[in-house]
């Protein structure tokens, strides 16, 4: 399945609206590997094999980019989108595999609340399990979607962070045809369980 990348980042933009999904448990195990300090410099360990450290500086963040995949940045009504992704953005626009990665700075509404709220909307509409988890000073929320329609199958996995000292929300979805799920969900897994964020952002 492919996606038109504008209208996927508006999706996500405006709260996750999307028609069809499936009930499935989440199981995902996040594992933040490091509270990065507010300095200019990150400190990371070394990548596992087959992946660098892409870095957000102006998060004060990095994630595990795979070898031979794809980083594209943008910035549309005060939200960031970051993409990590399989096919190449800048030819095709479009994705089938890949990490998108939104943070919203919120002013008025709070980072925790919104993060919790965008989850339950998803689980509440489509009859899926919910986890929640507070590591550190951030508090995860997440579910696992199961999303069907005429171009096919995909597995996603959703994971709001949120940071209440700075009230920055961070909505992360991987997503692949459900064709080639397991060994997609290999290196998904692999980005996820080794986010580093820092916590003065």
């Amino acid at each position: 399945m492919r996606y038109d990348l504008a209208a996927e980042h508006q999706w996500r933009q405006i709260g996750l609206k999307k028609d069809t999904f499936m009930k499935r448990l989440a199981t995902i195990a996040f594992v933040l590997l490091c509270i990065l300090p507010a300095c200019s410099a990150i400190d990371l360990p070394k990548p596992p094999d087959g992946f660098t450290w892409q870095e957000i500086p102006e998060l004060k963040a990095a994630f595990l980019k795979p070898n031979g995949w794809f980083f594209r940045q943008e910035k549309q009504n005060g939200t960031l989108a970051f993409f990590l992704t399989k096919e190449d953005l800048d030819k095709n626009a479009q994705f089938d595999t890949g990490l998108t990665v939104n943070v919203f700075k919120l002013k008025k509404d709070s980072a925790v609340d919104k993060g919790k709220a965008l989850i339950d909307s998803m689980a509440q509409q489509h009859h899926v399990e919910t986890w929640a988890r507070t590591f550190g000073p951030f508090q995860e929320f997440g579910c696992e979607l199961r999303d069907t329609d005429a171009t096919g199958t995909i597995f996603m996995h959703a994971l709001t962070v949120a940071n209440p000292k700075t009230n920055t929300l961070y909505l992360f979805i991987f997503e692949s045809p459900i064709a080639g799920w397991d060994e997609a969900w290999k290196i998904g897994k692999q980005i996820l369980d080794n986010l580093a964020i820092g916590d003065e952002v």
